[in-house]
């Protein structure tokens, strides 16, 4: 009789514990579900006469959000969150989240850049080599300074040379490709990069004796010295583009602005 008694109250707490794991399961899968409201982005570069969506995260069905606008004068939103791009500046878009439970709202900001479109791009280098399997993040010049607008990537060869969005090469096959830097007015850029297999190790050369040295010391004394002309150097890539973005824009806004050449 003690034994039975014992066994159902073993199975009772067992039931217990189990009800109990479950509803604590069930609460935090509900509150991880939820989470705690969030913009897709706090920051955003829009260029003029452009739109983007902002989103709200982890909203629960009971809460609602709100949009607003600091500067109207720069941006506009909509009730569902969508920006225009109005005029050059930077202003603050506003989202408050309220609950039907809960007295206190949620604000959260997201900073808005608005700056001009681009007006023409250049690569920093027309040509480039690279082995199998190197990455480099490509350079390149866009004018003017406080344009907002990246260019749109693209190559000709994906098997050869992909591109990132950001700008990255990987070289994949020997081969030639063209990389193409694209603005929204249909100016473009381009570099063609030759890619190569990787180079095999070559074996160092045998050290020169005595005997040799000495041969070619004499054959040296014996040479008459030959006057080399000093090459002239050339106007360097950055020298053009100077000239090209004084006939371009006149000398006002053009500017330089590059991503690193590194090869990675």
């Amino acid at each position: 009789m003690k034994q039975r008694r014992f066994s159902k109250g073993i199975i009772t707490l067992v039931f217990l514990l189990s009800v109990s794991l479950f509803t604590l399961f069930a609460n935090a899968s509900t509150a991880y579900a939820a989470g705690t409201p969030k913009l897709n982005v706090k920051t955003k570069a829009i260029v003029k006469g452009k739109d983007y969506a902002l989103k709200v995260y982890n909203l629960s069905e009971t809460q609602t959000v709100t949009f607003t606008v600091k500067d109207e004068d720069i941006a506009s939103v909509d009730e569902t969150g969508v920006v225009t791009a109005l005029s050059i500046g930077t202003t603050v878009v506003t989202a408050v989240i309220e609950d039907s439970e809960s007295a206190e709202p949620v604000v959260l900001e997201c900073k808005v850049t608005v700056g001009p479109p681009a007006l023409f791009i250049l690569f920093s280098r027309l040509e480039r080599e690279m082995v199998v399997g190197q990455r480099s993040l490509m350079s390149w010049m866009i004018a003017p300074l406080n344009t907002v607008e990246l260019p749109k990537f693209s190559s000709s060869a994906p098997e050869v040379a992909s591109v990132s969005a950001g700008g990255i090469v990987t070289a994949k096959s020997a081969g030639t490709a063209y990389i193409f830097a694209q603005l929204d007015n249909g100016h473009f850029g381009a570099c063609r990069i030759t890619v190569s297999e990787a180079l095999e190790l070559i074996d160092e050369p045998e050290e020169a004796s005595v005997t040799d040295v000495a041969e070619a010391s004499e054959i040296e004394d014996a040479t008459e010295p030959v006057e080399v002309e000093e090459e002239k150097s050339p106007s360097t890539f950055a020298d053009f583009l100077i000239n090209l973005n004084a006939n371009f824009t006149n000398g006002d806004n053009t500017s330089e602005n590059t991503g690193a050449d590194t090869a990675q």
